[in-house]
This record gives structure tokens, sequence and C-alpha cells, in this order.
């Protein structure tokens, strides 16, 4: 079966423990784990997520394409 998935957005991750680390600790924003370094969140939940990662000191770079 495909699918399409609508109003999602993909984080890459230099490594795969900096995955993890999102994905184990803030489970909530995490729509599905695509690799040891990839997950899909909700574009809905990025603003909050994106806030909770900069008061961590992880300051990912956002590209809109």
């Amino acid at each position: 079966m495909s699918r399409i998935y609508v109003g999602l957005a993909l984080m890459e991750f230099g490594d795969a423990e900096a995955c993890r680390e999102v994905t184990n600790g803030l489970p909530q924003y995490v729509v599905q784990q695509l690799s040891p370094t990839a997950i899909v969140v909700d574009h809905e939940q990025l603003e909050a997520l994106l806030s909770r990662l900069r008061r961590q000191g992880i300051t990912p770079k956002v590209t809109d394409s």
C-alpha cells in the first residue's frame, strides 16, 4: 500500500545518538522514525519542538524547501 502524508516535517540528524535523544526525550513530537538519523514530526508541533530544543541548547538549521 502506498501512502502520502501531508503536513509533516522531516528532521535529519548528524548522528544516530542525537536522533535517539530527541526520539526518546520528546516522543510526543515524533510521528515516525524513518532511519537511525531521520524522524518525521507533525508540522503543527514544529515550533513547539524547536522551542524545546533551543532551550536545551540544540539549534537545528531550518530549511523551507
